[in-house]
């Protein structure tokens, strides 16, 4: 997935959800993360190239109290691996 492709899905995502930082499940190699999205970053270099797959997904645990987070490099995100949680 690229940084491009990530951040469309994030924007409607916020949109659905009403908030700036949408619960979200990713789903990378045999890794399933659930959380709510703390940050978002391009690689380090900034975006220079449109379709660049580097960046970073920073999850917040679910939960009532904060715990640890967790990283994830947007380039290890298979096509379809980033999806919101909707609540039932």
């Amino acid at each position: 997935m690229t940084y491009e492709q990530c951040q469309s899905i994030l924007a409607e995502l916020r949109r659905r959800q009403g908030t700036e930082r949408p619960f979200v499940q990713v789903t990378s190699g045999t890794s399933v993360v659930r959380g709510r999205v703390s940050y978002s970053a391009p690689g380090l270099a900034g975006r220079r190239r449109a379709n660049s797959p580097y960046g970073l997904l920073v999850l917040e645990q679910l939960g009532l109290t904060r715990g640890p987070s967790s990283y994830v490099q947007i380039a290890a995100i298979p096509e379809g691996g980033l999806m919101g949680l909707e609540s039932d």
